[in-house]
């Protein structure tokens, strides 16, 4: 297996905001997370990194939402090629 390293992030994504609907239940606008995740991917890729999804948490901070989790570093497809004479 691999060595790999890895990072961590905090992501505050703007303009989504907890706000209430009832007495007892607070909620966000509708958006796509895969939106959100391509903004983060193009922010990590300039350090050779990409989120790793399996590792994704939401988190609320007051009523802001961020989203959390580890990015791992890219690594090149290795590729063997042959040489054939003729």
């Amino acid at each position: 297996m691999d060595k790999s390293a890895t990072i961590a992030f905090s992501y505050k994504i703007e303009n989504i905001l907890l706000q209430p609907l009832g007495p007892n239940l607070r909620v966000t606008e509708s958006f796509i997370t895969r939106d959100i995740l391509d903004q983060i991917n193009d922010q990590l890729k300039v350090k050779n990194f990409k989120v790793d999804e399996r590792t994704l948490r939401p988190r609320y901070i007051d009523v802001q939402l961020y989203l959390e989790g580890f990015a791992i570093e890219i690594k090149e497809a290795k590729t063997v090629g042959f040489l054939s004479g003729r």
